[in-house]
């Protein structure tokens, strides 16, 4: 399963993830979140009480362009970017308007944007048509639960610092210290008062009588984004990339390790043995070398072995001889130094 952070580099957010933006327009408060690409874009937009919504695709896109604007020749993705550009940041020159008209059972919302392109005069209509029920609840309520929720979690990690911050000004005060400038000392943070005291602040009776219409400024646009990210990845659906990578991990983990090559129980000679080391009782005796090195005592298995000898056998001979010349120097070492620890050999 690939990791948190290689998924957000292959995950292309979609509409959720965009934070609201607030426009004023004639008056008139509303939010509006867009989604734009290359070719086409997506947005919503909202007054608190209906939702509009529209998807326009790039060959309905070429259409309302040569209506709307006849003698403007753009590709439709610097058309795209004039549009973000004017909703995002408003310049002299550049007015929006709403116009709202009812069809049947439906309401349509048509946002309306004139600027100018390249010097020349550019006109824009989003036709929203009324948004499906459950956007509202997708795309407005569920997520500023979600804000408020993590904004009381962190309100409460940065008391429990302010609390363990005080403790360590007392500690630092009961060995003298003092500020420097008197000014700057602060009291000891109490949370009852410091919420009785939001609640009586002058602050707290701004932010009401706004209802909220700063809760989509740049923190609170990037917080939005970052819940409705988060959301996106915690409510996940394993995918055929996710699947592959696991397969890929499990490869890679592999690469190197098969039958072809030996584990360490096949590297240990089998001449390497309980029977096969010096007698460490009696110091003065030479360690006892191994059948492979004293063809006289053991002709049979010299014989056997030259019958059967290959370029692999000997090379494997050979690395055999060498490791059992390192374990009798180091046996050899430990008789010399009786008195230290022994040290056991890891395979």
């Amino acid at each position: 399963m690939a990791s948190e952070l290689e998924w957000r580099r292959r995950w292309k957010p979609d509409l959720r993830a965009c934070p609201w933006q607030p426009l004023e327009i004639g008056g008139e408060k509303y939010l509006m979140k867009t989604k734009f690409s290359i070719d086409n874009y997506e947005v919503l937009l909202t007054d608190l009480t209906s939702y509009w919504h529209e998807i326009m695709e790039e060959n309905a896109m070429k259409k309302r362009i040569q209506k709307l604007n006849p003698s403007i020749e753009a590709p439709v993705v610097r058309i795209l970017d004039h549009i973000k550009g004017s909703l995002e940041k408003t310049t002299k020159g550049t007015t929006l308007t709403v116009l709202f008209k009812t069809e049947g059972d439906d309401e349509k919302a048509k946002l309306s944007i004139k600027s100018e392109l390249a010097g020349m005069p550019f006109l824009w209509h989003f036709v929203c048509s009324s948004a499906e029920k459950s956007m509202a609840c997708n795309h407005s309520t569920v997520p500023l639960m979600a804000m408020v929720a993590e904004l009381t979690r962190r309100q409460k990690e940065l008391i429990n610092i302010i609390v363990s911050k005080d403790k360590e000004i007392d500690d630092y005060k009961s060995q003298g210290a003092r500020t420097s400038r008197k000014h700057i000392e602060t009291t000891v943070f109490d949370e009852t008062t410091f919420r009785n005291n939001m609640v009586t602040s002058k602050g707290f009776d701004n932010t009401v009588k706004k209802l909220g219409s700063a809760a989509f400024n740049t923190d609170g646009q990037d917080l939005y984004r970052q819940i409705m990210t988060k959301h996106a990845w915690v409510t996940r659906s394993p995918t055929k990339d996710d699947i592959s990578d696991s397969l890929d991990d499990d490869e890679s983990l592999n690469a190197g390790v098969g039958p072809s090559l030996p584990s360490w129980a096949n590297r240990v000679p089998t001449s390497i043995g309980r029977g096969s080391s010096p007698d460490k009782s009696s110091p003065e005796k030479s360690p006892v070398k191994s059948p492979i090195k004293s063809p006289a005592k053991s002709p049979g298995s010299v014989g056997s072995h030259s019958a059967e000898s290959t370029p692999t056998k000997d090379t494997e001979l050979m690395r055999r001889q060498a490791l059992e010349r390192r374990l009798e120097q180091d046996d050899a070492k430990k008789q010399e130094k009786p008195k230290k620890k022994k040290k056991k050999l890891a395979f």
